[in-house]
């Protein structure tokens, strides 16, 4: 999992806030938002694995791990839960949900730079 891993995110969201700045939309509102995210794992100790996620407008920690069979796995940042399934050595499928203001259903296919 050690690398950079970037993508554009596919995301449903309800309000605002931290990855999701949009200020002229209601905390009910429902919107669509694509924002490119970097994810830097820099630290594994076997099957587990951390560093930070960032996006324009926020950056904070993941912890991860994979699972048993190695195709995939969970991650966890500050308010939310990702789990990635691996396409390839560089690829993954990564979709998140966040259940706090915002409210967050994202998706995204991720590379390794």
């Amino acid at each position: 999992m050690l690398g950079t891993w970037k993508g554009i995110t596919n995301s449903t969201v309800i309000g605002t806030g931290t990855h999701h700045l949009l200020p002229n939309k209601k905390d009910t509102e429902i919107h669509v938002t694509h924002i490119p995210l970097t994810i830097v794992f820099d630290h594994q100790v076997g099957m587990n694995f951390w560093g930070t996620q960032s996006t324009a407008s926020y950056k904070e920690v993941a912890i991860g791990a994979l699972s048993s069979d190695l195709q995939g796995g969970v991650m966890v940042d500050s308010d939310g839960i990702t789990y990635f399934k691996i396409v390839d050595p560089n690829t993954i499928q990564y979709c998140y949900a966040q259940m706090q203001k915002p409210k967050v259903a994202s998706c995204a296919e991720l590379k390794r730079q």
